[in-house]
């Protein structure tokens, strides 16, 4: 009997098996494939994701093979007029890290079945592909075949993920509605590795253009020095199979590169969509990323949106399993990401419609500069935390003496606290709440947000914070309901 079964050995589902194990939850993922898909797909992640990647204690591994883009993304019409900016800095941010990130993900997915493989927690079951699903109150059957001898496996969990992708069997199983928000378009992707001998290489942007057209909108990406991407819109009078050979492809890539400076890894045509759906969770069966939510790849938000279901999930699943809190406590992981990533799906839409009605009258803002927007930073709307001026908002991470907060804080519920406040703690929260008495800039930053206390969750959102003893014990006795067993909260 394992914990939880994992569907899906992508980034999302490696991500989650290394979370559970380090909470020590037995794991077993699945997957149809023996070996990592070979060929470039995910290219960008943000602070935010970097952040995730350190909790994990992975950071230092992945920055190594991804690229720090400082840059931004430049939104420009058919006479390279320039629409838009989404800003970019050389500066880490208040995540503790620099903006935007680029890579190549079988490098990344490499970094991730290492340390999975590495741990006694996780057993893999590749080459096998998900049959059925069955669950009662107290576990979950899931029956796999291998894709060779079509033997069969049956894993027994007390829940099951599904990180399988956009045509997920566990998302199937789930069924239910989805929102639309009516982006569907075809795009020509197009990988190049290229040679930087050549001058047309090193004349390529170091950033990433959307190219907003009425005639034929295009997005050029700048990965490494080694690889190049195009993402080329479909027209209804494309023929799908003669728009797509080679020869074809450099007609469009010409008017930048020519075939002498490097050559096609990839070619396919991919359908961009804007979907949500509306059930994340049947029973003991969850869903995180792609098999959850889809977004367009306007500004390279699809991966991230899965790591962030992951760092929301994991933790809840621990508190559920290992430390008695109540069922509900999964509930809240949809009711939390949800509209946040609602959020991300609406900003790339628009995106999507920009690119395509470059009328849009986005030229200038009221200074009489170029538009500038940045990726949002919602607050959580509804969820596991107590209403407060900081709740449901990222806590920032500070860099003191080359060491960021986030090594102290660790993947746990932290209460930083400018007073002693360890007698105040029950039982019942010892048992997984940490203090730390704060200083440095912690304590400076809760000074200025008038904050005596402050509860933090291990994905580095803020429960709830308090201004004085009265509040500090009200927030601990409110957790400490919380988290009583057969105990329901409400969002």
């Amino acid at each position: 009997m394992f914990d939880c079964v994992i569907v899906g050995f992508g980034p999302v589902g490696a991500l989650l098996s290394l979370f559970l194990s380090k909470q020590n939850l037995k794991v077993a993922i699945i997957d149809k494939n023996k070996e990592i898909y070979p060929l470039p797909r995910a290219i960008h992640f943000d602070e935010e994701i970097m952040r995730i990647f350190q909790m994990i204690g992975l950071s230092e591994k992945i920055s190594s093979i991804a690229r720090i883009g400082t840059k931004g993304m430049h939104f420009v019409d058919d006479n390279n007029n320039l629409l838009m900016v989404r800003k970019g800095s050389e500066k880490v941010g208040d995540q503790g890290w620099q903006k935007s990130w680029y890579f190549h993900q079988p490098e990344l997915e490499k970094v991730l079945r290492k340390e999975v493989k590495s741990s006694k927690l996780v057993k893999c079951y590749l080459g096998f592909q998900a049959k059925s699903i069955k669950q009662d109150d107290c576990e979950v059957k899931l029956t796999c075949v291998e894709n060779n001898n079509k033997k069969e496996l049956c894993l027994k969990s007390r829940f099951l993920i599904g990180c399988d992708g956009a045509n997920s069997i566990v998302g199937s199983y789930i069924g239910g509605e989805t929102i639309d928000y009516g982006l569907k378009e075809k795009y020509l992707v197009v990988d190049l590795k290229v040679d930087n001998r050549f001058k047309k290489v090193n004349d390529l942007p170091d950033y990433t253009v959307q190219h907003c057209s009425l005639k034929r909108p295009a997005t050029r990406c700048y990965i490494s020095k080694k690889r190049r991407r195009w993402e080329i819109k479909v027209l209804p009078s494309d023929k799908e199979n003669e728009i797509k050979n080679e020869k074809n492809i450099w007609k469009f890539l010409n008017k930048w590169i020519d075939k002498r400076c490097g050559y096609i890894e990839r070619a396919e045509i991919y359908t961009f969509k804007s979907i949500i759906k509306k059930n994340w969770f049947k029973g003991r069966v969850l869903l995180a990323g792609d098999s959850a939510h889809l977004s367009p790849p306007f500004l390279g938000q699809g991966m991230c949106a899965g790591v962030r279901d992951v760092a929301s999930l994991s933790w809840r699943l621990h508190c559920y399993l290992k430390q008695g809190f109540p069922k509900s406590i999964l509930k809240s992981y949809q009711t939390e990401r949800l509209p946040h990533v609602k959020k991300f799906i609406q900003l790339a839409t628009e995106c999507g419609r920009i690119m395509s009605d470059p009328k849009i009258n986005l030229k200038t803002n009221k200074k009489g500069n170029t538009k500038l927007f940045d990726f949002p930073r919602p607050r959580l709307e509804h969820g596991f935390f107590k209403r407060s001026e900081l709740s449901g908002t990222l806590l920032p991470q500070f860099i003191e003496k080359n060491v960021k907060t986030d090594e102290r804080l660790k993947y746990n519920f932290i209460l930083l606290s400018r007073v002693p406040v360890q007698q105040k703690l029950s039982h019942n929260l010892k048992r997984f709440v940490t203090t730390i008495k704060a200083s440095g800039e912690i304590r400076n930053w809760m000074e200025n947000n008038d904050q005596l206390a402050v509860l933090i969750r291990p994905d580095k959102y803020i429960f709830s914070g308090a201004k004085n003893e009265i509040e500090v014990s009200d927030l601990l006795e409110h957790l400490s309901q919380l988290s009583k067993k057969n105990k329901l909260f409400s969002y």
